[in-house]
C-alpha cells in the first residue's frame, strides 16, 4: 500500500472520529430528564435517552466505580471493595478505560484507576424485574474498554432487557503473575468475577433480575466467559452464557509461560532481584506507564505474541481463579445453557499482505505461526490440505485458503475443543451458530478493506464482525439504514440473544426460523446470514475439524 494512500486512510478515519465524538457532544449538552437511585455505595444518577432504531426509552448510568481504584499496593492485588461516596454521584460519563497502548492514537492510553461499570436500563412499563445481560469486551487481554463508543447496547435494549459493560484490568497490569498474593495472576478476571458479584448484588435497585443474569463477550471477552465456566469462584453466579469467537484452548487466550514473561519484564524494567516479593516491591514504585510501554507489541499481529493473558495460579497464592490448567477445569465446568459460534472469517482479523506468498513457499513461516517446530510430513499436510493445486496467482481462491488456515488455527479448531467438552456434558443445552453475514456495518471487515484493498474479494464476516449487529459502534458512526438487510440482522441477533437471556430459549414466535439446540450426536448450527438465515445440519467446518484432528492425533504419535 503507498504511503500516499495510507495517509488517506489515517486522516479518512481521524475525520470520522472527530465528527462523531463533537455529535455525541451536542448529545450530551442537550438538558435531559434525571434519574436517581439508592444503592449500597450511595446515590446514583443517571440520564435519560431514546433508542436509535425503535425511540425508546431508557436510563444510561455511566461510570459506575465496582471497586476501588487498584493502585499504590492494590497495583497487582485482586479487587477490593469500593468505599462508596457522600451525595450524589452524577453517572453521566464513562470512567477511564484500563492503561493500554492504543491502536487508534499509537500511543498508551487509560488510567490506573479503571474500574468502573455502565448500566443501561429500559424504561418500558413491566411489573417483572428484567433479565440482565453483563457484556465483557475483547482485545486479545491487552485493548479495549466498555467505552459507549464501541458498545453503545441500543439494539438490545430495544428488547426489554438490562445491559452491562464492564472494564477490567489488561496486559501486565491486568495479568502479571509471579506466583505470590502480591501479584498472583489473572487479576483482570478477578475483576470482572467482582464487577458480576456487583451486578447480583445491586441489579435489582435498577429493576433487574438478580436471578437472571446472563454473561457474554467477544473474542477475549468470550474466553472470560469460558474462564467463568471454567472457575468455582464464579458458579452460581450467572444462569446462562454466550460465548463469540474465543474460549480458553485459544492459543492466544491462556500462557505456561507466565513466569518468564513475569521475570522479563522486571529485568527489562531494570530489576535486578530474583525473589518475587522483592521484584513485585519494586514494580511498585515504577510508573504503570513503563510497564505498559513494554507490554506494546511492535509490527505484529500474530495472536500468539500476548504474554500477558490468563495463567494458572499456583500453590502459593490463597485465592485462586484458576486452580487448574483448562483441560482440568472442564471436567467440573458449571453447567448453565449456552450460545456459542464463530465467524466465517475469522482469519481476517490476523493476516497480511506480507505473509501471503511466504505462507505458500516456506516451511520456515508455517513453523513460525504454529510456533511449533512440525516435521516436513505435517507441514505437507497442511499445505496439501490448504492450498492443493493453488500458487500464487490463485487470486481469491488463495486469499481464502490462507484466510481459513488462520481462522483455523487462532479460533476455529479451539473453538471446536470447547465447544465439544461442553455437549459431552450433556446438561443443559447448547446453542451453535456461524455468523457470515457480509453486510455494510461489518465495521472490522470494513476498516481491514481500507488498510488492505487486497483483501476485497472476500466475502464473509471478519472476527468481531457481529458486534456491530448487537451494539451501536458510536466512534465510527456505523448504523443500519432503514428498513435494510443489515437493520434486519441487528432485529434478529438482537431477539435471539435477548430471548436466550430472558428464558434460555432463543425463540420466538415472531422470528422466521427455529434455532434448534445442537448435540454430540446430532450436530447443528445456525447459519447467521441476514434475510437467509437458516438452521443447518451436520458439524460447523466438518472437513478442518476432522484435519486437525487428525494432526493432534499424528503429533501425540510422533511424540510416544
Amino acid at each position: 500500500m503507498s504511503n500516499l494512500w495510507r495517509t488517506f486512510v489515517k486522516w479518512r478515519f481521524i475525520a470520522t472520529i472527530m465528527f462523531n465524538k463533537f455529535k455525541g457532544y451536542l448529545s450530551n449538552i442537550v438538558p435531559r430528564k434525571k434519574m436517581t437511585i439508592i444503592i449500597e455505595q450511595g446515590t446514583l444518577q443517571g440520564i435519560h435517552y431514546k433508542t436509535q432504531v425503535s425511540n425508546k426509552p431508557f436510563v444510561s448510568f455511566l461510570g459506575i466505580p465496582y471497586a476501588k481504584p487498584p493502585v499504590g499496593n492494590l497495583r497487582f492485588k485482586p479487587p477490593v471493595k469500593h468505599p462508596g461516596w457522600s451525595g450524589i454521584l452524577k453517572a453521566f460519563s464513562v470512567g477511564n478505560m484500563c492503561m493500554q497502548y492504543s491502536l487508534l492514537n499509537n500511543k498508551i492510553s487509560g488510567n490506573e484507576d479503571c474500574l468502573y461499570l455502565n448500566i443501561f436500563v429500559p424504561q418500558e412499563e413491566l411489573k417483572e424485574k428484567k433479565a440482565v445481560m453483563v457484556f465483557i469486551h475483547g482485545g486479545a487481554f491487552n485493548n479495549g474498554s466498555a467505552t459507549s463508543d464501541f458498545y453503545s447496547p441500543e439494539y438490545l435494549i430495544d428488547e426489554n432487557v438490562i445491559i452491562v459493560t464492564i472494564n477490567y484490568r489488561l496486559n501486565a497490569l491486568g495479568f502479571l503473575n509471579f506466583g505470590i498474593d502480591e501479584c498472583p495472576g489473572n487479576m483482570g478476571l478477578k475483576d470482572q468475577l467482582f464487577a458480576i458479584k456487583w451486578v447480583k448484588a445491586n441489579i435489582t435497585a435498577f429493576g433487574g433480575d438478580d436471578q437472571n443474569i446472563t454473561i457474554f463477550g467477544e473474542s477475549a471477552g468470550s474466553a472470560s466467559v469460558h474462564c467463568h465456566m471454567l472457575s468455582p469462584q464464579s458458579t452460581g453466579l450467572f444462569q446462562k452464557a454466550i460465548m463469540q469467537s474465543g474460549c480458553m484452548f485459544n492459543s492466544w487466550a491462556f500462557t505456561e509461560k507466565h513466569r518468564e514473561a513475569a521475570s522479563k519484564l522486571a529485568k527489562n524494567l531494570g530489576c535486578v532481584k530474583d525473589d518475587p516479593k522483592e521484584v513485585v516491591q519494586f514494580l511498585l514504585s515504577v510508573p504503570a506507564i513503563d510497564i505498559v510501554k513494554l507490554t506494546k507489541i511492535e509490527g505484529k499481529t500474530d495472536f500468539q505474541d500476548y504474554e500477558f493473558i490468563p495463567s494458572v495460579e499456583s500453590e502459593g497464592v490463597s485465592d485462586k481463579f484458576l486452580p487448574a490448567h483448562p483441560e482440568i477445569l472442564v471436567k467440573t465446568a458449571s453447567t448453565v445453557p449456552v450460545i456459542i459460534g464463530i465467524n466465517n472469517m475469522e482469519g481476517l482479523i490476523s493476516f497480511g499482505e506480507h505473509k501471503m506468498k511466504k505462507i505458500l513457499k516456506d516451511t520456515e513461516e508455517i513453523n513460525e505461526l504454529f510456533q511449533s517446530n512440525y516435521s516436513k510430513e505435517i507441514i505437507n499436510e497442511v499445505k496439501n490440505f490448504y492450498f492443493n493445486g493453488c500458487n500464487v496467482e490463485c487470486g481469491t481462491t488463495r486469499l481464502e485458503n490462507i484466510c481459513h488456515l488462520y481462522s483455523d488455527l487462532y479460533f476455529s479448531k479451539d473453538f471446536h475443543r470447547s465447544y465439544d467438552h461442553i455437549l459431552k456434558q450433556n446438561i443443559s443445552p447448547v446453542y451453535s451458530y456461524e455468523f457470515k453475514f457480509d453486510g455494510e456495518i461489518n465495521i472490522c471487515k470494513t476498516i481491514l478493506f481500507y488498510l488492505r484493498p487486497t483483501f476485497e474479494p472476500l466475502k464473509g464476516a471478519c472476527h468481531a464482525d457481529e458486534l456491530s449487529y448487537l451494539f451501536h459502534g458510536r466512534l465510527f458512526g456505523f448504523a443500519p439504514k432503514a428498513n435494510s438487510p443489515e437493520l434486519r440482522m441487528c432485529k434478529t441477533m438482537s431477539k435471539l440473544w435477548t430471548n436466550f437471556a430472558k428464558t434460555g430459549n432463543p425463540n420466538s414466535h415472531d422470528l422466521k426460523f427455529e434455532w434448534r439446540n445442537t448435540s454430540a450426536e446430532e450436530p447443528k448450527y445456525l447459519s447467521l446470514d441476514g434475510d437467509n438465515t437458516h438452521m443447518v445440519v451436520g458439524l460447523l467446518n466438518s472437513s478442518r475439524v476432522r484435519f486437525w484432528e487428525n494432526i493432534s492425533e499424528t503429533i501425540r504419535l510422533q511424540q510416544k
